[in-house]
């Protein structure tokens, strides 16, 4: 495993997107220790891993459902 590739501790999966950060530490801490939070796509374990390891975008979802017309 290299730095630039996820690897999940849980499922082993290869792909993941990027997770808000919700803590104080992720918020403020985590940025100058080069680390970023993640979510598993398989599994949706959340995680920590280095801000070079390619994650995918967060998919935007909508807080209200769309009217029907």
């Amino acid at each position: 495993m290299t730095l630039n590739e996820y690897h999940c501790p849980d499922c082993g999966g290869k792909e993941a997107y990027q997770s808000r950060r919700r803590t104080f530490l992720e918020r403020y801490l985590f940025p100058f220790l080069l680390l970023k939070p993640v979510r598993c796509a398989n599994c949706y374990r959340r995680d920590n891993t280095s801000v070079f390891t390619p994650a995918l975008e967060r998919e935007e979802r909508s807080a209200i459902p769309p009217h029907a017309a």
